[in-house]
């Protein structure tokens, strides 16, 4: 797996990692080809955006605001083991971070470190093939 623990500075803290889970978001309301993994989420995402936001925090090397003990991978895992996550899931979740990280005009280093952690996490995520 990649070492992301250095990410939360090279981002530029909570606040930056805040708008990178906005416009994740943002991407995922508005372009059609993340449909799918759209209706994976609840009308009204206020809530994720935050537990995202928060989530990205701590995995990235930030302040404990997600709680140590959920920031691993089979937590994040069994937290979405009820939904029908597969590839066009995967890619589609995958599209929305890599817009979103691409209109903050992210360091083309720092996104393709970020594109290759998120994958990782993206494709164990999946519950079918």
């Amino acid at each position: 797996m990649v070492d992301q623990s250095c990410f939360y500075e090279r981002i530029g803290g909570q606040t930056e990692i805040v708008k990178l889970a906005n416009q994740f978001y943002d991407v995922m309301q508005r372009d059609s080809v993340a449909s799918h993994v759209l209706n994976l989420h609840p009308d009204d995402l206020t809530r994720s955006r935050k537990r995202l936001a928060n989530y990205l925090c701590e995995w990235f090397g930030g302040p404990k605001l997600f709680g140590k003990s959920y920031v691993n991978p089979e937590w994040l895992k069994l937290r979405h083991q009820h939904l029908n996550i597969g590839l066009e899931e995967r890619d589609q979740w995958m599209h929305c971070m890599t817009t979103a990280m691409r209109e903050l005009n992210y360091d083309p280093d720092l996104q393709q470190e970020l594109t290759n952690a998120f994958f990782e996490v993206a494709g164990f995520m999946r519950t079918r093939v």
